[in-house]
């Protein structure tokens, strides 16, 4: 059997990578695990990305291509500091009144269609065509988003004839933040039509969870490959686990005002009012962007639990902490679509073998699969009560020494990058071999 070679196409990749890069570094690390060829066209410096090195030596076995990309960061960050990293959708949750302000949030809408990369196809074309005609790979695939990568591999896929599998880790004009920031009739009529474009061009589509598309009839080739974890990160070696001197809660990650976890902050004052010595032994960390608003309301809640915000850590950082954690907590958004969200954060969560406290919709993909590995429970935003019953529960079993959650690990291993990308390997191979 001939060695196979893909082209992938992702606007993140190292050393700009983050949270953006996870998901398709995984795919890519297994597929050279299996003998594929791995040619990637990414961009030469990305303003969204976070300057992270790759976790693995593997990754140096891609031959890597960079376009370059002009990006408008000052509009974007009008009214922060020039210091500060800014990235959609970070813009659209600003309260900030300015008309700089608005203008910007105005002409992300409806200006830059799909999205503020939109330049970066008049660079990675061309050089798509000269990376296709020198290492003539059997494949292309493109991560999204940002959706100008799919505009990008639907020009390339047209020009060469390649088969082309577009990966969905987002939905595209059902993306939550249009709901409370919508476009122009104009500018979501543009955005539907080029949608609709690269959905009728792709050879199969996979998307992390379903519900992304349903207003296009195209399931018949759209398969679900949800987020997972690495088997790699799972750390076995317990004597690494240092105790805390408090209860500690953690947080990783961008907490946007649409996740504010209001029936967390209604449980922490209940606790501070009715178990002040409960409270005076939690302390919260958050790790990442998370609003100043969120900050202010819950430092608000308590004076005896100590909160700590800082900065976005290192992957390496984040598993090592979570593993040392005596509760997780994950929130999910208030829009129409964020039952539908199947964040990378409850997969890091999963292994780490500590339980999760989930906020969010009690229907959504989300919820569901925290029941069904047993990794914790899930709350809507609504139910003070029952996170401050939970909250009490895990603590009274963390002073007692007691494991409240024995994880499905059949239902576990399913979400291991392991067996995802074997799915993918397959789907891939059968599009090469129609093409035959």
């Amino acid at each position: 059997m001939s060695r196979k070679k893909i082209l992938i196409i992702s606007y993140y990749w190292y050393p700009f990578a983050g949270v953006g890069a996870y998901r398709i570094s995984r795919f890519v690390k297994y597929l050279l695990r299996n003998d594929w060829e791995v040619v990637i066209l990414t961009t030469k410096k990305s303003a969204s990305g976070i300057i992270q090195e790759a976790d693995h030596p593997i990754f140096e076995k891609c031959k890597v291509y960079r376009s370059n990309i002009i990006e408008p960061v000052g509009l974007l960050s009008s009214g922060h500091k020039k210091k500060e990293k800014t990235s959609n959708p970070s813009i659209f949750y600003r309260k900030n009144t300015s008309w700089i302000s608005k203008l910007a949030v105005w002409a992300r809408l409806n200006l830059m269609v799909p999205d503020a990369k939109f330049t970066w196809k008049w660079f990675a074309v061309p050089l798509g065509k000269k990376i296709i005609r020198q290492e003539n790979p059997d494949i292309i695939l493109s991560t999204s988003p940002p959706p100008t990568t799919n505009l990008v591999a639907k020009k390339l896929a047209d020009w060469s004839k390649l088969p082309w599998v577009a990966d969905f880790r987002d939905p595209w004009t059902n993306i939550y933040y249009y709901d409370d920031n919508p476009q122009s009739k104009r500018a979501k009529k543009k955005n539907r039509k080029l949608e609709a474009a690269v959905l009728d061009k792709a050879d199969h589509i996979t998307v992390v969870n379903n519900g992304f598309f349903p207003e296009n009839n195209i399931q018949d080739k759209v398969t679900r490959i949800t987020n997972g974890f690495d088997p790699d990160h799972i750390i076995d070696n317990t004597e690494q686990i240092v105790a805390n001197s408090k209860f500690t809660i953690r947080y990783f990650g961008s907490m946007k005002i649409n996740q504010k976890p209001d029936s967390l902050i209604h449980a922490l004052k209940k606790i501070e009012e009715s178990n002040p010595e409960i409270a005076n032994n939690i302390a919260f960390e958050f790790y990442g962007n998370i609003d100043p608003d969120i900050q202010i309301q819950l430092k608000k809640t308590s004076s005896k639990i100590k909160f700590s915000f800082s900065n976005y850590i290192s992957h390496e950082e984040m598993i090592n902490l979570a593993v040392q954690s005596d509760l997780l907590l994950l929130t999910i958004g208030k829009s129409k679509n964020s039952k539908f969200a199947l964040s990378t954060k409850v997969f890091e969560y999963m292994i780490s073998r500590k339980p999760v406290l989930g906020i969010g919709p009690i229907d959504g993909a989300a919820s569901d699969l925290v029941q069904k590995t047993n990794i914790g429970e899930f709350f809507d935003h609504n139910d003070d009560e029952g996170v401050y019953r939970f909250i009490q529960r895990v603590y009274d079993a963390s002073q007692n020494g007691e494991i409240l959650f024995e994880q499905d690990q059949d239902e576990v291993e399913k979400y291991s990058f392991n067996n995802l990308s074997a799915r993918l390997t397959e789907i891939l191979e059968d599009q090469i071999e129609q093409r035959k």
